[in-house]
This record gives structure tokens, sequence and C-alpha cells, in this order.
């Protein structure tokens, strides 16, 4: 069976637009986009703290952003609409803050801890689509921090933590913490 060539385009463009929903793997910065100091961590590593918490809250804390809570709230009102919206909103400062991950790990000592927490990242992001999925009374919607377990939040969580545990900071390397959030890069 021959397909005119409109169809052609057609299918092409459904799966390119299809391809650009789903979540990637790591994003990748161009080499002028990496950072190649500890000073330009610094600052791709507080901006990417800063996303997650705009995002999700403090994690340590367990402390929810207005974001998260809110999204919380349209979930349990059932408010469909405004759980889409706000799941989009939220995954979308997810994955700014995974390109400032990518960043950071440009400096080769953070390159490990920026693994682990972007696997945070993309754990949050798994935890986000199964509140959406739950919103929309999807029958096949999974508890969302189960969802954030499967994607292996919880471990990266704790390898993050043990990976700037071994990670070597130059001399004198100031140790203020991120502007906006309770963090030490």
């Amino acid at each position: 069976m021959s397909r005119s060539p409109s169809w052609t385009l057609a299918i092409a463009l459904i799966l390119l637009v299809a391809g650009c929903g789903a979540p990637s793997g790591s994003p990748s910065p161009s080499r002028a986009q990496v950072a190649a100091s500890f000073e330009e961590y610094s600052v791709a590593f507080c901006s990417a703290w800063d996303s997650m918490f705009k995002a999700i809250g403090n994690p340590d804390t367990g402390s929810d952003s207005v974001l998260s809570k809110s999204l919380e709230d349209a979930v349990a009102a059932g408010d469909v609409a405004t759980a889409e919206r706000l799941a989009a909103t939220i995954t979308t400062e997810l994955e700014a803050g995974r390109r400032q991950v990518a960043i950071a790990a440009g400096w080769q000592p953070a390159g490990p801890m920026m693994t682990q927490l972007d696997r945070v990242f993309v754990a949050f992001e798994a935890m986000i689509a199964a509140k959406r999925a739950a919103a929309a009374h999807d029958p096949n919607a999974v508890d969302p921090q189960a969802a954030f377990e499967r994607a292996g939040g919880a471990e990266a969580w704790f390898a993050m933590f043990d990976a700037a545990k071994a990670m070597q900071r130059p001399a004198g390397a100031n140790d203020a913490q991120c502007a906006t959030v309770p963090i030490t890069p």
C-alpha cells in the first residue's frame, strides 16, 4: 500500500510531537554551557536546587512548594484541568533544573554527584506524572511515592550525598549557601 506524501508528513509530525512530550535522558548542554570551574559549577548547582524547591519543595524536610501543594489540592479536589496545568508547570521547572544539573556536571569533580541529582529530578518527574494520572482517574495510575521509588529516586538521593562527600572541592572554595535555597555547593 502506497502512502501519499501528505500522510507521510502527518505521520512524521505525529511521531515528532509524541517524542517531544516524554522526558528524555539527561539533558546535554553544549560545550560552551558546561561548568569549567567550581564557581561556574556553584551557579548551576544553586540554579538546579532553586528549580527543585520551586517545583517540589525541600525534599530534605518534606516541605512542599506552592506548586506541589497546589497540585496535591487539585488532585484531592478532582480538579483535572488545574492538576494538568500544575503538573505541566512543575515538570517544566524540573526540566529546567535538569539542564542546570547537566551544566554543573561539566565540572569534573561534581560529575558523580550531579549524575545522582539528575536521577532525583527524573524520579520527581515520575512522581508528578503519577499525580497527573491520579487526577485524571487513570485506572492504571500508580501511587506517586511508589513511582518516585521505582524511578530510583530514594537510591539516588542517598547516593548523591555519598558522592558529595567524596567530591574534591578546590582549596579556598567558598562555603556560602546558595542565595535562594538553604543548600551549599
